[in-house]
């Protein structure tokens, strides 16, 4: 299941990379490219490929190591000594070599067996954190997209004052001019529709600014999006309804924590390595050696050496080092145990924080929703009665601005709902391209995920 969830990204990116070119964005398609482009979630996984080389490295210590070494010289050796009182000098020209081969095999290395675990320790980090990355990646596109969506939304509703407001300036001047209206009622409309244009200048900033941001995420130019579907919104209450359980499933799944209970059970480790300045190393060796004339009183002389043996080092006394890392290594562990408290205690907040706004939020779009169809209501209402003379222009302008309102409402609480429902779900470790899918389900026209037999197709 964790293969599915880690790797499906990557491989479903590559069964559409083809298909995107030809279909508008929707969030899956989107979320794929920023697997294949976002540079951050690259650089972390190319930062947990080389925290995954750890373990090889600290298992090559507990194996066993050969060693070729050898020398081969030719030698001058001028010899002088006392005969029958009388210095003697003798030189002698020579070749001489000497090669051996060593075996080394780690029996008892408290250092190393330490060192071993805490790259297992680190392996298990490494596949945390690209995963907290990958979850990373979703947030990020999730939010963006939405981000986008709602300042499109935002645009379009002003879109449609404009040409209300407009119309009932026509109609305002029309009637005017027939003696049938007030100059009043003119000015009310120009200023109405004067400050929905104003306020366009600042929406179509917001939206140029979210595409600018969703942009960089994916790494290319926009084609249109997919829109949000309201009658396929997922519009529901968080199951389970307990809010502990939410944060109990963010203790045992999100991929950041579990990272610094990796950090924690890594700084036990490393108070074992530590200590292990303390006790004796075992080896056995294993060497067989070949020289000839390798010293000046062996000239002439061959020797081939087999050697099997045990050595022990023991170490007496480093002038207090041995100690003073074992106490840095304790204040080291003590320091992650409080990132991790203070990580535990965030993290439960976000989980209690997107909870609510989930459950908020089911509430704020029916509600809102209800108040839509209200305001279309009164609006209707409203021009009949302008139609009638009992209502005035004033009021067409109030009944259009308070439709407006609540239309832009309502599209917040869709969008603020799903961003805290995708939020809630990366908190609790499960934003996975299948939940993605899910989301992007809600679009209009969306592309399905591909199927996992596709997949290992693209693997194999």
């Amino acid at each position: 299941m964790r293969w599915r969830r880690f790797f499906s990204p990557v491989l479903g990116a590559a069964v559409l990379v083809t298909s995107s070119l030809a279909q508008a964005d929707d969030l899956l398609s989107l979320y794929y490219d920023a697997v294949l482009t976002n540079p951050q979630y690259l650089a972390m996984r190319a930062d947990s490929d080389a925290q995954r080389e750890a373990l090889p490295q600290a298992r090559a210590q507990l194996l066993p190591s050969v060693s070729l070494s050898g020398a081969r010289s030719r030698r001058n050796t001028e010899q002088t000594s006392a005969m029958l009182g009388q210095p003697t000098t003798t030189k002698q020209d020579y070749n001489s070599y000497n090669y051996a081969l060593t075996l080394r095999q780690p029996l008892f290395r408290p250092h190393s067996f330490a060192l071993y675990k805490q790259a297992s320790k680190q392996l298990q980090n490494a596949d945390s954190s690209e995963e907290q990355a990958l979850q990373d990646v979703a947030v990020s596109v999730g939010k963006s997209y939405f981000d986008v969506l709602l300042a499109q939304s935002e645009v379009a509703v002003n879109q449609a004052q404009q040409e209300a407001y407009e119309v009932q300036l026509a109609f305002a001047k029309k009637a005017f001019q027939a003696g049938r209206g007030t100059r009043t009622d003119v000015d009310e409309a120009v200023s109405s529709l004067d400050l929905v244009r104003a306020q366009a200048i600042e929406l179509d900033y917001r939206y140029e600014q979210a595409l600018d941001a969703l942009s960089k995420v994916v790494g290319r130019p926009l084609t249109p999006l997919a829109q949000l579907n309201p009658k396929q919104i997922d519009l529901a209450m968080p199951k389970p309804a307990r809010l502990e359980e939410w944060v109990q499933a963010a203790e045992d799944n999100n991929a950041h924590l579990r990272t610094l209970y990796s950090n924690v059970e890594i700084a036990e480790l490393e108070i074992s390595k530590a200590r292990s300045g303390h006790m004796p190393t075992v080896d056995l060796i294993a060497q067989r050696s070949l020289s000839d004339s390798d010293s000046d009183i062996t000239i002439g002389n061959k020797y081939d050496t087999k050697m099997l043996g045990i050595q022990v080092d023991v170490p007496l006394f480093a002038g207090g080092q041995v100690s003073s890392t074992v106490r840095q290594a304790r204040m080291r562990l003590e320091k992650e145990r409080q990132v991790l408290e203070a990580a535990r205690r965030d993290i439960a907040l976000q989980v209690r924080t997107e909870f609510d706004a989930v459950s908020q939020g089911v509430h704020w779009v029916k509600a809102y929703e209800q108040a839509v169809r209200s305001a279309e209501q009164m609006l209707h209402s409203t021009q009949k009665g302008f139609e009638a003379g009992t209502r005035g222009n004033l009021d067409i302008l109030n009944a259009e601005q308070n439709l407006a309102t609540a239309k832009r409402d309502l599209n917040r609480g869709r969008y603020h709902y799903a961003v805290a429902r995708l939020k809630l779900m990366a908190l609790v470790g499960q934003l996975d391209a299948d939940t993605m899918s899910h989301f992007n389900s809600w679009l209009q026209g969306e592309r399905q995920a591909p199927a996992m037999s596709d997949a290992a197709a693209v693997q194999q």
